[in-house]
């Protein structure tokens, strides 16, 4: 079983603990075990950088630096399969200015708007750090969401990076009066305008795709009821057009300066929309349900979603699967292991115990993981 949409080649310098690493795979599920403190994590972490934003840890460029070279800057670079096309996809951090940058570069050129790397990959991810999503409050929520959508919509990334930075030009000219030019307000609050009503659509039709693969989904996952509710999602739903939301916001978003510089930020918008995700057997909030019902949900939401984005562009994301496996019972992990196998994910999984796995590994490429190298099991 292989699949369409898949790294076949992981390269790593000075990443982590890794101070040279090259990994070569088929195009098929890999599972990687070792002892805790291994590396195996730092692995999902490199190919997490596929996303726009700071990957799985949310760490910054410098501490991705392996400790034992001196300062040297990180490179990760992918063989990337899509179909039957072959990526080369490389991302290091830029030492040689002010400040670190991070480079991108794609089949040799370099990319300057990192939010293109949703034109060529799509992943999503599970660790144990996201057990606590539900409870973090409605950032959190909104950018689990937000990387789910785009897996459906590359123009998403973009968008959301510039409503932020009209959002924060925004703010800053409210905070100094003396600054606040009233038409430099109105083209901010325009972009905000147009890039808040597309990231509320794609949010709204992503959702309709995810919640509809749910009802799909095997019975030993929960289902999960979403719900998206907000300002412009109410006004959408209304009837009104896409053009009538955005001039509607607009005038809102004029209306309410003198209260949104009092507060020092934006009170409406996109960046305010409730993202809450119900049980359905309980009819209860996830944040209501026990850690091991809402680490289900969680599941049950990115397998949804893997299988919606297989329908729907014969792509399936690349999953990366922290831990997981350990956490379910022997029902939820064949089903899981199932949906793999039948939608031809890519998904990379960690253990301490390759017995966990058994079920996949007829299927799936084992690497062993040990003080930074990694040896693949023949099966």
């Amino acid at each position: 079983m292989n699949s369409s949409h898949a790294i076949t080649k992981l390269t790593l310098e000075n990443f982590r603990n890794y101070r040279s690493l090259s990994l070569a795979v088929p195009a098929q599920p890999v599972i990687l075990t070792g002892h805790n403190g291994a590396g195996k994590t730092n692995i999902l972490e490199a190919i997490s950088l596929l996303c726009p934003g700071r990957g799985i840890r949310k760490s910054t460029l410098k501490q991705m630096d392996n400790m034992a070279a001196g300062g040297a800057p990180w490179v990760v670079a992918v063989e990337l399969q899509s179909r039957d096309e072959l990526y080369h996809i490389g991302m290091g951090r830029d030492a040689e200015g002010l400040r670190d940058k991070r480079i991108l570069k794609i089949d040799g050129e370099v990319k300057r708007q990192h939010g293109i790397l949703t034109q060529y990959a799509s992943v999503q991810w599970l660790t144990p750090a996201m057990d606590q999503v539900f409870m973090e409050g409605g950032t959190a929520r909104r950018k689990f969401l937000d990387r789910i959508v785009y897996s459906f919509d590359p123009e998403h990334a973009t968008r959301t990076a510039q409503y932020e930075l009209s959002m924060r030009e925004r703010n800053k000219l409210l905070g100094d009066r003396a600054m606040a030019d009233p038409y430099w307000l109105s083209v901010l609050e325009q972009q905000m305008a147009e890039a808040g009503v597309a990231i509320t659509i794609a949010r709204q039709e992503t959702l309709a795709r995810v919640s509809q693969a749910m009802q799909e989904l095997n019975p030993h996952f929960p289902k999960a009821i979403t719900e998206l509710q907000g300002t412009l999602e109410a006004w959408l739903s209304s009837g009104l057009s896409a053009l009538e939301t955005e001039a509607k916001f607009a005038a809102r978003l004029a209306e309410i300066r003198g209260l949104d510089s009092a507060a020092g930020r934006a009170m409406e918008g996109a960046h305010r929309s409730h993202f809450h995700v119900i049980h359905s057997v309980k009819n209860a909030l996830a944040e209501q349900c026990s850690t091991g019902e809402q680490k289900a949900l969680l599941l049950s939401l990115i397998l949804s979603a893997a299988q919606a984005r297989s329908k729907w562009c014969g792509l399936p994301p690349i999953l990366l699967l922290d831990e997981v496996v350990a956490h379910l019972d022997v029902d939820k992990r064949n089903c899981l292991f199932d949906l793999i196998s039948s939608t031809a994910i890519q998904a990379w999984m960690t253990g301490t115990d390759a017995a966990d796995f058994q079920g996949l590994q007829a299927f799936a490429t084992v690497v062993e993981i040990a003080a930074g190298e990694a040896l693949i099991k023949v099966q």
